[in-house]
């Protein structure tokens, strides 16, 4: 049969009565009904953008006898009313498909029906899905399956991006958190407060987006829901040249993708124990390896619904409750997780998803020294406690305008609080603690500070409290935000893809805070609600020998407050704070040079909205707590200036090069100056002043899973420099500093200016079906060996006396460089006859339990050593019982902080059960 008949015969098949159209099969006659519950839902829904959670698959179908394109061959994704039709050149395309693994078959009279498996789409990526066909004369009955290979190089990626999908992440060890997993992607530094570092960035300047919607807590600057890696289809690091539809970051994305309902029942039980070595605060010892009750149980499951509006309709569902007393005293952590996803298609061109998510935590907090030193080592339920609850849920939709438009549409809401406080005193508030109290003039007069903050003289008076004791600080926040916007995408060509969207935001945040340190506490109290919004455009062109994804972006902040234009004298009225917005532009090109290599390169303006601490403390000009510190609602969006030059390369068919060089230009970083004095004491206000400049360089060997055995090398160089590590630098260093005064104008390293990280990852897998020998002993397969090991050369530090007084340069001194190795072990035990398997599993952190100095004293350079002379200690009391030797041992535990070391080993036992 010819082409033209098969053709023909197909156009036939479909008639007038149905089409095939932009990747979906629309019922013509039902047409104006569809407009119409598509055009209710836009008036009925708020509508959300959300950032991009799909991509696109892409190819040719060819005869393979003669070469020759296959026009009019139906390309249908197994399992979904998901269909098209190749053009007169052979070729297709099918947008809008979310994140995942799918089955993708071709089929046309007169040639076989075939049919890839495990084709993966990526976030906003084209996935290339090529097939040839044999002509036959006669039907087959028999499908012939085929396993796609992801494709090494992705031409279409202009940016930076690291991807890890749901089949690595299942077996990637110590993957309890999305940061632990980040941490091991280049151009990523984790500082000694668990801050994550991207490029040189500071800490607080990464954007989490959860399905497309943000998680963004604005006061922390991080992710303010916890977000199982156990339930993620995808999650992704941009760390370079992202495009206009993602913003507000000056460091990267972090975009993660929650599995998607299937049309079979499936599911995973997962239960594990730990075990690790506590730290003793009466000897400054580790213990033996033993239970410290780090325990978790987990699910997930997916499958389909009752058929709502008569189509499909799918769920899934994820679980987690995780509890760890942890390696220190009073680190103890209980977590709740539940998270879901319903997909519902009410008609052939419409489908919608609703998403949710919860979170509730309940936590110890240790600290070894406090601000000023003074320790509750022995008075550990003195230590403050946290709880947190966070919750998101949004329905997102596409509709289908035609065969290469989609409008999409969603809405969200998101809410994230906190709170920390003493433990004996969570649930009352600071106003009732004991020793609270005002003068007639509503200033406090209490005793908080005399009553608690004082070293106890059953300790020889070295630094460490007793008693009733409580560290005296209270501190609450939440976030609460709706959300509403729209999307267009539009696939002009096969050639030429265009996306549009608008968002806003509208933001509820509460704070509130004291800290009863001395006679004059500080503190403040108050409710704002700041707006949010954004435009973008993107356009993208993929031709044969190169790529352009150009884009344009608008960010407005309004914080909507009134406030002091000069808080010092406040001699005028309060004024209302003016608008913010600006508008980044973005270009990223990628060139294929061969089929084995292509270069990229790519350049933008990116800001990213000040914290709203900045911008809304102590708006009221409170000048008479200590050192006053004011907020500025004028504050501008900082921002960042990047090129970057990459090369990805196939060295052999296993053997994948990825070089990329990147400068990135730092500017508007908030910072804090004096801006004059009260009764002699400087007044510090947020500003716009700091800089800074990052240069540097990724490298990525990847041995690409063919056979048994995969990994890959990641070799990172970076120079972060910049006149500031913090916002708070100023206040803390210089402006409270009675010796070293003077904010540098000059560049010098910063506190994350960490030079040289190497992670190496190897896998190891043997399947079902393999057998082998060992000492004449017969293996049997499905198991597997998972290794990740990380070098991170030394973090900076500035060199002092015992006084604290700076010697020599800023951050000239470095730390000693980290070493660690976490491994993991599988093995599957699979039912008779059956794919549902158990698998057992060994999980080991530090596996070599190296102590990793994270943090050390400046005066000693050391993390166990904080300078003190032992022998000029006196006899604490004299007569009494208590002697110079037992000061001493006081003032060693004193000076050994566990926290200013990386945890010792620690080993999780559990089982699985996936069916």
């Amino acid at each position: 049969m010819s082409l033209k008949n098969a053709t023909m015969k197909l156009k036939k098949r479909f008639g007038d009565s149905n089409r095939l159209q932009g990747g979906f099969i629309l019922n013509t006659h039902n047409r104006a009904l569809q407009l119409c519950m598509a055009i209710a839902i836009l008036l009925l829904l708020p509508v959300l953008l959300s950032a991009g959670t799909s991509g696109k698959i892409a190819g040719i179908v060819e005869d393979e006898r003669t070469g020759e394109p296959i026009p009019g061959a139906t390309i249908r994704i197994t399992g979904y009313d998901v269909a098209t039709q190749t053009d007169l050149d052979g070729e297709y395309f099918i947008i809008n498909l979310p994140a995942g693994t799918y089955s993708v078959m071709v089929s046309i009279i007169g040639f076989q029906t075939i049919e890839k498996e495990n084709v993966r789409v990526l976030m906003d990526l084209t996935t290339p899905v090529d097939f040839t066909l044999q002509q036959v004369e006669v039907p087959l009955k028999r499908l012939v399956r085929v396993y796609a290979e992801r494709p090494p190089i992705q031409k279409d990626l202009t940016a930076s991006r690291t991807i890890m999908t749901a089949d690595r992440l299942n077996y990637t060890p110590n993957n309890l958190t999305v940061q632990s997993v980040i941490s091991n992607m280049a151009g990523t530094i984790v500082d000694h407060y668990n801050n994550l570092h991207v490029r040189g960035g500071r800490a607080g300047t990464i954007t989490y987006l959860y399905d497309g919607f943000s998680v963004q807590d604005p006061f922390a600057g991080n992710s303010g829901i916890r977000i199982m890696p156990d339930a993620l289809e995808e999650i992704n690091l941009t760390s370079g040249g992202f495009p206009a539809e993602y913003g507000d970051a000056l460091s990267g994305i972090v975009n993660v993708v929650t599995r998607e309902g299937t049309m079979d029942y499936h599911g995973k039980l997962k239960l594990y124990d730990g075990y690790s070595r506590k730290y003793d605060v009466n000897t400054g010892d580790y213990g033996n390896l033993t239970r410290t009750n780090n325990n978790a149980g987990s699910y997930n499951f997916s499958g389909p619904m009752p058929r709502l509006f008569s189509r499909r309709s799918t769920f899934f569902l994820a679980g987690e409750l995780r509890r760890d007393d942890g390696y220190l005293p009073h680190n103890g952590l209980e977590q709740y997780t539940q998270a879901g996803k319903f997909g519902f298609q009410p008609a052939p061109n419409l489908k919608l998803t609703a998403i949710g998510s919860y979170y509730r935590s309940n936590s110890d907090d240790y600290i070894h020294r406090d601000v000023n030193n003074l320790s509750y080592d022995f008075n550990l339920d003195g230590l403050t406690i946290s709880k947190s609850e966070a919750y998101l849920y949004g329905l997102k939709g596409n509709y289908n305008l035609n065969e290469k438009s989609i409008l999409g549409f969603s809405y969200n809401h998101f809410y994230t609080w906190t709170k920390s406080a003493p433990e004996s005193l969570f649930d009352t508030y600071w106003k009732q603690w004991p020793g609270y109290s005002e003068d007639a003039n509503g200033v406090y007069n209490g005793t908080i500070q005399n009553d608690n903050y004082q070293l106890s003289q059953d300790y020889c008076l070295t630094g460490f409290t007793s008693g009733e004791d409580f560290l005296p600080v209270y501190r609450e926040r939440y976030t609460d935000y709706n959300a509403v916007a729209l999307n267009f995408t539009s696939q002009m060509n096969k050639f030429h893809q265009i996306r549009s969207g608008v968002e806003f935001r509208d933001y509820k945040i509460f704070w509130d805070q004291k800290q009863f340190f001395n006679f004059s506490p500080y503190g403040e109290k108050y409710e704002q609600s700041p707006k949010y919004a954004m435009a973008f455009v993107q356009d993208k062109l993929e031709f044969r020998d190169f790529v352009i994804n150009a884009g344009l972006r608008w960010d407005y902040l309004n914080s909507e407050v009134e406030y002091w234009p000069d808080v010092m004298t406040k001699s005028d009225t309060k004024v209302k704070s003016e608008p913010q917005s600006q508008i980044s532009p973005r270009l990223g090109v990628s060139h294929p040079i061969s089929d084995r290599s292509m270069i990229r390169f790519n350049y933008g303006y990116f800001f990213q909205v000040p914290n709203y601490i900045y911008m809304y403390t102590n708006l009221d000009g409170n000048l008479n707590s200590g050192l006053p510190l004011v907020g500025n609602p004028a504050l501008k969006a900082e921002k960042t200036i990047a090129y970057e030059l990459g090369l990805n390369h196939m060295v052999s068919d296993d053997i994948r090069l990825d070089v990329t060089l990147y400068i990135k230009d730092i500017k508007n970083l908030i910072a804090t100056t004096e801006i004059g004095l009260v009764g002699g004491n400087p007044v510090t206000q947020f500003v716009n002043e700091d800089f800074g400049s990052v240069k540097g360089v990724d490298v990525t060997i990847e041995k690409i899973a063919r056979g048994n055995f995969s990994g890959s090398l990641v070799y990172s160089y970076m120079s972060a420099m910049g006149n500031s590590s913090s916002a708070y630098d100023g206040y803390y260093n210089y402006i409270a500093n009675t010796t070293d005064t003077v904010k540098p104008v000059q560049e010098y390293p910063l506190d994350f200016d960490q030079r040289h990280t190497a992670t190496i990852t190897m896998n190891y897998y043997v399947p079902r079906d393999w057998t082998g020998k060992f000492m004449g002993m017969n293996v049997p397969g499905a198991w597997g060996m998972n290794m990740i090991a990380h070098y991170g050369s030394g973090l900076p530090y500035t060199l002092t006396d015992i006084n604290g007084v700076r010697y020599g340069s800023l951050n000239e001194g470095r730390m000693p460089s980290v070493f660690s190795v976490d491994f993991r072990f599988n093995k599957d035990i699979f039912l008779r006859n059956s794919k549902n398997f158990f698998s057992f599993f060994v999980e080991v952190e530090n596996l070599f339990d190296r102590r990793n100095a994270v943090n050390v004293y400046t005066n000693t350079g050391r993390p166990d050593d904080d300078g003190r002379r032992y022998e000029l200690t006196a006899d604490p009391d004299g007569d009494g019982p208590q002697t110079a030797e037992d000061a001493n041992r006081y003032y060693r535990l004193l000076s050994q902080d566990p926290r200013n070391y990386s945890a010792p080993r620690q080993v999780r036992v559990g089982l699985e059960f996936n069916f």
